[in-house]
């Protein structure tokens, strides 16, 4: 059988770029090959992505009970159009903008900080229904057929299947609205750019390296205990972490290129008493003591995901608090949460990249403090909701971002900028920058390293 067509979505890398936003600590999960395609998982399908020419390509690969399924499933195709509503600057053919209504909510919200209310531009709710997963016998014996999925093989299975998600909107679902609401992308942000902008000098000059860092919307139990395996660590080892979580917990999906795909673990998978002495043989340490006793309480006493999942309706300091009275989570795992799957896009984590950066270019009255108490770090948060505005957690991970370890040779054309505009404004020419591409530059590097792998 021939491997399936790309699918597309117009979007530039100014609004969206693939090469920083997937390796940017936000998930874990995310790898590139050689070719300079993103594999990865989400809503239990496997996701083969590649960005060029202001155009998001993607393939989608699913289980084999799935595609078993699918197959056998002439009938009762869900019949789908192509929405003619423009993404931003009119462009797409498949992507929709938020109703009028939101439009004029999203108005009103950038001039409010109020963050207590939630906003969230555009938020219209996209089915994310998603056909169950085998189980691990089942799947383990029937190795899926290693062909991606047209957006036309989904069958009405998919609709009546259960929810993961926790939405339950009744339109047909579809791969692009999935990967549409995955990336958030009825919000605008080169607009939200030039009001950062406007507002912070700082953040100007950060930015012009660093476009097309957006907020992911992830699944919050994924969300929840990727982050509490960040406690005391680094990219690189939470990712492993997440990915034993994974494949020895999760349902398998399929194999792609060679290479097993897992989704996710629902919290009861891990609520068996050899779940912590497991996860500590694995290398979780500590952590391990953290999932098993948030997988136990939360299914037994809370109703299990569904209840992670309810968070997204509650106010922001309503779902900060019921995440920090789970154990292992603080203040800056909660929020991480928040701002990363819970739709609550003022959060603001502070961990050591941002009480740097803090210190150096916003409040440096806060340098004689001998550590970051709950009260500063609150007063932290504040200081950039009412900065920035309501999407102020947004904003802080363009900061993070660039001070982060990979993104260092980026990040110091920062500073030479700053030295150009002391020198004779606008008549010394540094030649072309990456400023204005920086995901092409992103890209160069990458390929760079891939190279140097294969040496």
């Amino acid at each position: 059988m021939a491997a399936s067509s790309w699918n597309l979505i117009e979007c530039s890398a100014s609004q969206l770029c693939l090469n920083t936003v997937l390796v940017c600590g936000q998930s874990f999960r995310w790898k590139q090959n050689g070719l300079g395609e993103w594999l990865g998982v989400i809503a239990g399908h496997v996701w083969r992505l590649k960005q060029s020419d202001g155009k998001i390509q993607y393939k989608v690969y699913t289980s084999a009970c799935k595609s078993q399924s699918m197959n056998n499933t002439d009938a009762a195709r869900p019949q789908l159009t192509a929405d003619k509503t423009p993404l931003f600057t009119g462009t797409s053919s498949q992507l929709k903008l938020p109703s009028e209504q939101n439009r004029s909510n999203k108005k009103k919200l950038l001039t409010t900080g109020n963050v207590e209310n939630n906003p969230r531009v555009g938020a219209h709710r996209l089915c994310r229904n998603t056909v169950k997963a085998c189980s691990e016998s089942n799947s383990k014996t029937q190795k899926a057929s290693n062909e991606p999925l047209l957006e036309t093989d989904i069958s009405t299975e998919t609709q009546n299947s259960s929810n993961r998600w926790g939405e339950k909107e009744q339109n047909p679902n579809t791969f692009s609205q999935i990967l549409h609401d995955y990336f958030q992308l009825e919000v605008d942000l080169e607009t939200m750019y030039k009001e950062w902008s406007t507002k912070d000098p700082h953040f100007s000059k950060v930015a012009s390296h660093f476009k097309g860092i957006r907020m992911l919307r992830q699944d919050p139990v994924e969300n929840l205990l990727s982050f509490v395996c960040s406690s005391n660590n680094h990219i690189s080892r939470i990712s492993s972490m997440v990915e034993k979580l994974c494949t020895h917990y999760g349902n398998y999906i399929t194999t792609v290129d060679g290479d097993e795909y897992y989704d996710f673990p629902s919290l009861s998978a891990l609520c068996g008493d050899d779940v912590e002495p497991h996860l500590r043989e694995l290398g979780f340490g500590y952590r391990a003591k953290f999932i098993a006793s948030i997988a136990k309480h939360v299914t037994q006493e809370k109703g299990g995901d569904d209840w992670v999942r309810s968070l997204r309706g509650r106010s922001y300091l309503e779902a900060k608090s019921e995440l920090m009275s789970l154990l292992g989570v603080g203040a800056k795992v909660a929020d991480c949460v928040c701002l990363m799957s819970l739709d609550q896009p003022g959060a603001i984590p502070v961990d050591t990249h941002v009480w740097q950066i803090t210190l150096k270019h916003y409040m440096a009255k806060l340098n004689t403090a001998k550590s970051l108490t709950d009260k500063i770090y609150n007063e932290i948060g504040e200081f950039y909701r009412n900065l920035w505005g309501p999407y102020a957690g947004w904003a802080h991970s363009v900061l993070f971002a660039a001070d982060l370890r990979q993104n260092k040779e980026r990040a110091a054309l920062v500073g030479t900028d700053s030295k150009t505009e002391k020198k004779k404004q606008g008549k010394v020419s540094l030649g072309k920058r990456p400023s204005e591409k920086s995901c092409d530059y992103n890209t160069k590097v990458s390929k760079t390293r891939i190279r140097n792998r294969k040496k």
